[in-house]
């Protein structure tokens, strides 16, 4: 559930009602009383309260309140003009819509009209101004609010085929604070703790690896965040604690959220290009025309941003330049290059997700790197999405020796909404993790070629819960005795 507190509404319209309802002001300060005649009741006993209520009835012109006019009950000028004006209105469009109108009716509508045409005509321009004042509401409806977002994951799941299963039950939550000062801009303040185990540790390779572990260790975590444009086609985006690339470049797959998409962390997105250092950054997402749109950024680790000897520039950090180029609605293509440097200690390649070579081709040797990323995504018919990644990466070992290695990653995706269930979701991812696929040191290319193959089924409870259940499966992980890995899971996210 979203909430915010618009209180400019209520001014408006007790304006509006009270404007209505008041005797009518005068111009220069002088006060005109209102004749009599027009502030008398409109009895049962008048032809203009009989004529009317026939029209009523015939016409239905004021379905849900003929009530006004059972019992012995009187209408004031305002209830009565309100009346006939919706009678007015509904009898025109019967006309419009070919309806056959009697002359009868015709005329004494028009005698109605007649003897209520100045209460009619101040009816329509108390309409008319509020419609003008709703208009301008509307366009200027914004006020300084924060709204609070809120989710919550429960998620338990085992592993089998290494011989070290074991079944957990884990947790993330996560609050939302967004704040918009002009309308047009975000500030995000995002708290999060969460203890959802890493199979890492338990089977001894990343390739196993869920899409929301991790362990906050009793600590609440803090990311921020805030984003405004400049024109209508550029926005800026800069990010004090918790930014990721994937902030700013784009994700076309349909199964990238962490909480609602893949459940193995691999098939979430391309590792090598959107996982890099990253932590505080800037970004700036540029739209040229309806067909093409450039994202644009640097991203410092958020530990070394805070270092003073090593600052935003001169620790670990990654530079991020994309196309996204969208010829229809239904085809979208990312061209994206990824240039990091990771500094000895926090070397992690591809962001824990392929082998051990390919996460750290040299140790833990500082490392700088050179990705290039495809990205193709095709709504080939209504529900059914078809899409995937290539990524490459050259990496050059920047201490102790200068070796050079590459590593290759890729994935296929389908994404079939709404079967079975509505709102609905059957995912399949089909890749190859990163692989170390050429090394200067021919001992430390990958001799097995890993597979990775995912399903998963997405449903509604209701607007506020949604389960998903996953299984995947690595193929060849760089793994001594396994030939294979399966994982599988089940997450219920609470949302509001």
């Amino acid at each position: 559930m979203k909430f915010s507190l618009v209180l400019l509404v209520f001014p408006w319209f007790g304006s509006l009602i009270f404007t209505f309802y008041q005797p009518k002001i005068l111009a220069n300060d002088r006060q005109i009383i209102t004749p009599v005649t027009e502030l008398t009741d409109i009895q049962t006993t008048d032809w203009s309260f009989q004529a009317l209520q026939s029209l009523v009835e015939r016409y239905s012109c004021l379905s849900g309140f003929s009530n006004l006019f059972q019992g012995n009950s009187s209408l004031n000028r305002q209830e009565f003009v309100v009346i006939l004006n919706a009678c007015l209105n509904q009898v025109i469009q019967q006309q419009q819509l070919g309806q056959n109108i009697s002359q009868a009716d015709l005329q004494v509508l028009q005698r109605l009209s007649s003897e209520f045409s100045s209460e009619l005509n101040s009816l329509q321009t108390n309409i008319s101004s509020l419609e003008s004042r709703i208009t301008e509401l509307e366009s200027n409806q914004f006020s300084t609010t924060t709204k609070l977002e809120g989710e919550t994951l429960l998620q338990f799941g085992d592993s089998f085929g290494d011989g070290n299963s074991q079944t957990f039950l884990g947790y993330r939550s996560r609050l939302n604070f967004n704040t918009s000062f002009t309308g047009q801009d975000l500030l995000r303040v995002r708290l999060e703790s969460q203890d959802i185990a890493r199979l890492d540790r338990v089977t001894g390779t990343s390739m196993a690896r869920l899409g929301t572990d991790g362990d906050s260790d009793d600590e609440v975590g803090l990311e921020i965040s805030y984003q405004f444009l400049v024109g209508d086609q550029t926005r800026i985006i800069l990010g004090l604690q918790g930014m990721s690339p994937n902030d700013v470049g784009e994700i076309l797959s349909p199964l990238s959220s962490s909480g609602r998409g893949a459940v193995s962390r691999f098939g979430r997105r391309d590792p090598a290009t959107l996982r890099s250092p990253g932590g505080t950054g800037v970004g700036i997402q540029h739209e040229f025309n309806e067909y093409f749109r450039g994202n644009f950024g640097y991203f410092a680790s958020g530990r070394d941003a805070l270092d003073a000897e090593l600052g935003f520039f001169n620790g670990s950090h990654s530079v991020l330049a994309q196309l996204i180029i969208e010829p229809t609605e239904e085809l979208g293509v990312a061209i994206t290059y990824n240039h990091a440097y990771h500094r000895s200690d926090q070397v992690n390649l591809l962001g824990s997700t392929g082998t051990r070579g390919a996460n750290q081709p040299f140790g833990d040797r500082a490392t700088a790197s050179h990705r290039l990323g495809l990205q193709v995504n095709w709504e080939v018919i209504s529900r059914l999405e078809i899409g995937g990644w290539f990524g490459y990466t050259k990496a050059i070992q920047q201490q102790n020796g200068d070796y050079e290695a590459t590593i290759l990653n890729g994935a296929i995706t389908l994404a079939l909404s709404d079967l079975l269930i509505d709102d609905s979701l059957v995912g399949i991812v089909v890749g190859i993790p990163p692989v170390v696929n050429d090394h200067e040191i021919e001992a430390l290319v990958d001799q097995k070629t890993a597979w990775h193959i995912e399903g998963l089924y997405r449903f509604s409870i209701n607007d506020f819960i949604e389960i998903t259940s996953g299984v995947f499966v690595v193929i060849n992980p760089d793994l001594e005795g396994t030939d294979a890995i399966w994982v599988g899971t089940v997450r219920t996210q609470f949302s509001f």
